[in-house]
């Protein structure tokens, strides 16, 4: 009797691990869009302020499969980096993946459009989900291309 009772603690232990690998398409297809290339910082829209627009040198995000990522400031024109990458971990905060928190800057970034050339997110200190209201920024990312032009 205590073989099956300990067989059952030990299954139930197993079967409590996150879950690791296992997307459904549609949280497949924001990841590889998300991951399939490095995005630039090409607007800026900070509440009470007028917009920046980022014509000559911003940021420039990369995030990998494996929830790292880096940022770096580059000049546009020649691909230039000022000063030396930043490292950071990432994660989806909600089912749907509409959520990124960035650990290194401690930021939320809520995702109002994501396309293959495109990602515009609300960036804000506080989760957006469960502090709706807080203050945010806007930011509009392109794909990089890999070109002095891009």
């Amino acid at each position: 009797m205590n073989y099956i009772i300990l067989t059952l603690v030990a299954f139930v232990l197993v079967s409590c691990e996150e879950r690791t690998g296992y997307y459904d398409s549609e949280q497949q297809e924001i990841i590889a869009k998300l991951t399939a290339r490095e995005w630039k910082l090409v607007y800026e829209h900070t509440p009470d302020f007028e917009p920046n627009e980022f014509q000559e040198e911003g940021w420039v995000y990369k995030f990998n499969a494996n929830g790292t990522g880096s940022y770096k400031w580059v000049k546009w024109e020649d691909g230039s980096i000022s000063g030396e990458p930043v490292y950071f971990r990432w994660t989806f905060t909600t089912d749907n993946f509409a959520v990124i928190y960035i650990d290194k800057s401690e930021r939320f970034w809520l995702i109002d459009k994501l396309t293959a050339k495109d990602l515009w997110v609300y960036n804000s200190y506080q989760d957006p989900v469960l502090y709706p209201n807080s203050d945010k920024v806007f930011w509009k990312f392109v794909a990089k291309i890999n070109t002095a032009q891009d």
